[in-house]
């Protein structure tokens, strides 16, 4: 029952993960007026191909490459926020049931293996959301991939200090994540012809 219960909060805590990423993205449309209701965008069950829409795409076509920039970076800036939160949180307070503890670190560790796929192995093959950033601003792209190797080592120190008792749940999630994530932009930007 441990397992099931233990696979069901991972589950939920990266769904969750995955929302507030597009919520991330959502806020900026809607602060540029390509979108009404920043938190409706679509998250599917099985969670790939998530995206902020409904979007006005005729509007977000045409915004500004400033303001695409930030859009794009809206996801990422959103998971950090959380990652911080979710951090103070496993800090601050004396968690002593499993499942609680689980849950928030799940929650923690995977906003940083969402920021981490995009910022390191989205700049390595340009997909998604940091393709989008490399082709406004193409310098961006190398600072982007700098940071995501210093945040890539960051995150596996952090893994190492994930308490015993939850680390295989953990560990098995977060590589999961990153690779299907990984895969997933592959897959959906050349489907959707934004492949390099």
């Amino acid at each position: 029952m441990q397992v099931l219960l233990s696979l069901l909060i991972g589950y939920v805590a990266l769904y969750i993960v995955i929302y507030l990423h597009e919520v991330g993205h959502a806020i900026w449309y809607c602060r540029f007026g390509c979108k009404k209701h920043w938190y409706h965008v679509t998250v599917e069950p099985y969670l790939f191909f998530s995206t902020p829409l409904p979007v006005d795409i005729e509007k977000a076509d045409n915004l500004s490459s400033n303001k695409d920039i930030i859009v794009s970076y809206g996801g990422i800036l959103n998971n950090l926020i959380f990652t911080f939160i979710a951090y103070f949180l496993i800090c601050r307070i004396n968690i002593m049931d499993y499942y609680l503890s689980l849950f928030l670190w799940m929650f923690y560790t995977l906003h940083i293996a969402e920021i981490v796929s995009y910022m390191f192995l989205g700049n390595l093959y340009l997909v998604s959301d940091m393709k989008n950033i490399a082709k406004r601003a193409p310098l961006l792209r190398w600072v982007n991939l700098v940071i995501g190797i210093i945040l890539t080592l960051g995150y596996v120190w952090i893994l190492t200090t994930i308490p015993q008792e939850l680390f295989i749940y953990i560990l098995i999630y977060n590589l999961l994540t990153i690779v299907c994530m990984g895969l997933g932009r592959i897959i959906f930007t050349i489907k959707h012809g934004m492949g390099s």
